[in-house]
């Protein structure tokens, strides 16, 4: 088969045509970036985002600059869409492939201005089933974004290359110059490949004000770049995450934009570049250099700053998409090509689907699980020590207990430990440690020990002393630091930790009744149920050791100020005699916890 280039001979699709084609490739995609996307939990830095949303504006700024490795606009742009999608899982990740949809968008435009609407959608394609945005479009991560100002400012660029007299079109590089550098550090080089790609096309006038506009991209970056030299300073030389090795880095990045098929990635590349530079020369020149240049930067950066991750260069896979489909357009002119082009197209797309699992076969810890069994037991006042990061524990718990977490680091909490009541300790790393249970006052017991794959918690309660009272001679009841006033507010819930032991065996299943009573003795608020919520029957409760129970009592809104008497009881549920208490002077054979006193 000859592969001529008479462009003549190209008959360009019906207007209708291509709008309906594209439309069904953004829905492919945005089929690929939601199906699974709430299948694992936010890891840490997906929850790093939710985390940093929470405050106003100027605070994601700070967080940003404080916490993070990358500048803030993804986080900006956050801020405002959680406004109106909310702060949930899909929402935070939605965004992401909301960003990947408009760079499929951007790709098509680009590559059906260059060589042709065929060559776009063939682009759009590629880049809708490529295994690297697949990934990142179901991820709470700003790489979607990089990607597509990166594809919008190619374009947008090579536009105005044709008219350069324009300075609209300049003006709005200059912005997504900035843009791009507020997204990932790696956008610099995207001034590179417009600054030197203009030095070879342009007359030198129009080259300066290209330059000017990129600079003045740059100047747009100085505010944060006191943040910049802050991160660097932390970082030293470099990510410890990162790749040193140039030949992996090199390997890993093209696993990833040719989809883990070298075969047919090759042959896509040699394709592609042969159409390119034989259609378009002047384009095909912004390609090559979109695809080596920033490549062969990173990895000499990289010698001296080890910062390069194969993700940090998605913004130049709408480039290869292009490339790509300048190829599969220029073979599918011929017959041969008209079965072939299509059908190495959807044979690239399927491999990425399929290899997807093969290249990211992470296993995100199962912290959304760890947080909803721990937000059972768990109190506002509770106290978590975490070895690990913290975010996705304080995402999560927030959510699922409504309202922040008191999370401290492991490190800092041994420091000074002093004598929490209740306290988690939780590990990240198959097993709490032994030096964070060695730094817990003598009294305090293991009450709860839940185990999610490498996600460890254990929840230690400080037991009663000695009892406070004994029922029916069978059933002790002990308080820690039992309270004789609870101060308390109209509506407001009360928690408490009640223990039991048997001094006896038991004789019957009893349950337990908690109450809130008026001077007259009618029951204003009540919580019944088992031992430890049901979970141990009484005449299993052991002797020889204190079993927890956790009470909650919902103090009536409309109760007027005064002060109320707060009794337990212990009754067979059958026929609701109570266990008379040992030193019980009531008449109703309950005995006074406390006494709860609310207020206005």
């Amino acid at each position: 088969m000859c592969l001529g280039s008479d462009r003549r001979s190209q008959k360009p699709a019906s207007p209708p045509v291509i709008p309906a084609i594209l439309l069904v490739v953004l829905l492919f995609a945005a089929g690929l970036y939601l199906i699974g996307a709430n299948s694992v939990s936010l890891w840490e830095d997906e929850s790093w985002m939710g985390v940093a949303l929470r405050g106003d504006l100027p605070s994601v700024w700070t967080f940003a600059a404080e916490r993070g490795v990358h500048p803030p606009l993804y986080f900006l742009l956050g801020w405002f869409y959680t406004r109106l999608a909310g702060d949930g899982e899909i929402a935070l990740r939605w965004l992401a492939g909301l960003c990947a949809l408009v760079g499929v968008a951007c790709t098509y435009r680009a590559g059906a201005d260059w060589y042709g609407r065929r060559a776009g959608v063939y682009a759009a394609l590629l880049a809708a089933g490529s295994l690297f945005l697949i990934y990142f479009g179901r991820l709470a991560r700003h790489y979607t974004l990089f990607f597509t100002l990166a594809a919008a400012q190619v374009w947008l660029y090579e536009r105005w290359t044709r008219r350069p007299q324009a300075n609209g079109g300049l003006a709005v590089v200059a912005l997504l110059q900035a843009a791009a550098l507020y997204t990932h550090y790696y956008g610099i080089w995207m001034a590179v490949v417009l600054g030197l790609h203009g030095l070879f096309v342009l007359r030198r006038r129009d080259w300066l004000r290209l330059a000017a506009a990129l600079a003045l991209g740059g100047a747009l970056f100085l505010p944060w770049v006191p943040s910049l030299l802050g991160q660097l300073r932390q970082g030293q030389q470099g990510l410890g995450y990162a790749t040193r090795d140039a030949g992996y880095a090199i390997r890993s990045y093209i696993d990833r934009v040719w989809n883990g098929d070298y075969l047919l990635g090759a042959a896509l590349t040699v394709i592609g570049a042969a159409a390119a530079w034989r259609t378009r020369r002047k384009q095909a020149g912004l390609l090559l250099i979109w695809l080596t240049i920033p490549l062969i930067l990173s990895l000499l950066l990289n010698t001296r700053f080890v910062w390069f991750i194969e993700r940090n260069m998605i913004f130049t896979l709408a480039g290869v998409c292009i490339l790509f489909g300048a190829g599969l357009a220029w073979v599918s002119r011929y017959p041969v090509g008209r079965v072939a082009a299509p059908a190495a197209a959807l044979v690239f797309v399927a491999v990425g689907i399929a290899r997807y699992p093969v290249f990211w076969p992470f296993v995100t810890p199962d912290w959304r699980g760890l947080a909803d069994v721990m937000a059972a037991e768990a109190r506002p006042d509770d106290l978590f020590v975490l070895r690990g990061e913290p975010y996705s524990l304080d995402y999560y718990l927030l959510r699922e207990m409504g309202h922040p977490a008191r999370i401290t680091p492991l490190n800092n909490w041994l420091q000074d430990p002093g004598q929490p009541e209740r306290v988690w300790l939780v590990d990240a790393g198959w097993a709490v440690r032994f030096e964070a249970i060695d730094a817990l006052p003598p009294d305090a017991l293991l009450t709860r020990r839940y185990v999610l794959g490498v996600l460890v918690a254990e929840f230690y309660q400080r037991a009663p002393a000695a009892p406070l009272a004994v029922f029916g001679q069978q059933i002790a009841l002990g308080v820690f630091a039992p309270p004789e006033v609870i101060e308390a507010a109209p509506g407001q819930t009360l928690d408490f930790d009640l223990w039991w032991r048997a001094a006896s065996p038991p004789q019957a299943d009893y349950s337990v009744g908690l109450y809130l009573l008026a001077e007259d003795g009618r029951v204003l608020a009540q919580q019944d149920g088992g031992f430890d919520r049901g979970r141990v029957p009484a005449p299993l409760l052991p002797a020889d050791r204190w079993t927890p129970d956790a009470r909650a009592l919902l103090v009536p809104a409309d109760l007027p100020p005064g002060e109320y008497p707060l009794t337990v009881a212990v009754y067979d549920w059958r026929d609701g005699a109570r266990l008379l208490p040992a030193d019980g002077n009531r008449a109703d054979d309950a005995y006074l916890l406390a006494t709860v006193r609310v207020r206005r």
